[in-house]
């Protein structure tokens, strides 16, 4: 794909007007040009569409491939570095910035029983397993072609889905950091009620700090339970804690330890299932983004017809996540949050 081909899918797989073209104008573009690429035109009837649909959704791969990482890294930047990959190259991430004490154990990504196997670890380095990961989204090149789904709403389908994968993958292998076994060293972990959330938190700041700037991650439901000391002995609380629950729902920063809220998500109809378990918070220090994610080959779209005549896109991706960490961090359970 030449390069001024590839930019312009990307600026319509990112959704971003210029100075010239509104969002709109940008993804008409770039589909215009996928259709010369292809060898279409406005009067291409639906049997020819499906006739070059993998030849098109392939030059749509290739530009999210250029895209995915950086993204990947914008929202899991707080704790995570984002590698892209080659398919023939040994997945393997250097860690030894982070330090000889804080790389005593490395947590990969383990069986369906949530059992996290010990990762290799030489010194410096470390190899997460791999392993393909897959999301599916319903779209016809046809779709794209009569703007019914833009390449902006395509992308975001694929994005979300991957991170949605890695989230749950960092998060399982974070929570399963205190029983990750045969070592002797674990995570600190605490049991608290609500109310003293506050006071679970001081108990494990200064193992955290010992290691870096602790940064407190948590859910929404957990982070609002957080609150700093009174303002004064009158009750009042703390002025720039109700500004913070006013704009945001929860403190932003707890005894100058900032508080970041992961992402959730209902996964039912009926608003009962969380994605992840929201009771636990974790501090973490940061700055060292223990956890290594690790991209590996290209990006492939296969096309699966249904047997109800309907048409989904499977976008497979190797995926490898690690904590190169283990007693370096705290888990804290909120029992009665719920």
């Amino acid at each position: 794909m030449n390069k001024e081909l590839k930019l312009g899918i990307i600026a319509a797989l990112e959704n971003k007007p210029s100075t010239s073209f509104s969002a709109e104008e940008v993804n008409e573009a770039a589909v215009k040009a996928i259709m010369a690429e292809c060898g279409l035109n406005e009067n291409s009837s639906a049997r020819e569409f499906r006739a070059v649909e993998d030849k098109a959704f392939a030059l749509i791969e290739e530009a999210i491939d250029e895209v995915l990482p950086a993204k990947l890294t914008s929202v899991l930047g707080e704790f995570a570095e984002v590698r892209q990959f080659a398919r023939d190259a040994e997945v393997v991430f250097n860690i030894e910035k982070i330090g000889k004490n804080r790389a005593k154990l490395t947590i990969a990504k383990g069986a369906r029983g949530g059992m996290y196997r010990v990762a290799k670890l030489d010194k410096k380095y470390f190899s997460p397993e791999t392993s393909v990961q897959t999301v599916s989204v319903y779209v016809t090149l046809e779709e794209i072609i009569l703007g019914t789904v833009s390449l902006g709403e395509l992308y975001t389908n694929i994005l979300e889905g991957f991170e949605e994968i890695v989230y749950k993958e960092v998060f399982n292998a974070l929570a399963a950091g205190q029983s990750s076994a045969g070592t002797g060293y674990s995570a600190k972990t605490v049991n608290t009620a609500k109310a003293a959330l506050g006071s679970a938190i001081d108990q494990v700041l200064p193992v955290v700090k010992a290691y870096g700037i602790p940064t407190i991650f948590g859910s929404y439901a957990a982070l609002s339970n957080i609150y700093n000391p009174l303002a004064s002995t009158s009750g009042y609380p703390n002025i720039e804690d109700s500004s913070d629950i006013r704009k945001y729902g929860f403190v932003q920063v707890y005894k100058g330890v900032r508080c970041v809220e992961l992402p959730n998500y209902l996964v039912d109809n009926s608003n009962t299932e969380w994605f992840y378990d929201d009771s636990k918070v974790f501090v973490i220090p940061s700055g060292t983004q223990p956890a290594k994610v690790a991209l590996k080959g290209d990006l492939t779209l296969i096309r699966n017809t249904q047997s109800v005549g309907s048409e989904k896109w499977e976008a497979s991706k190797i995926i490898g996540v690690g904590l190169a960490m283990a007693n370096n961090y705290a888990v804290i359970t909120v029992t009665d949050l719920h």
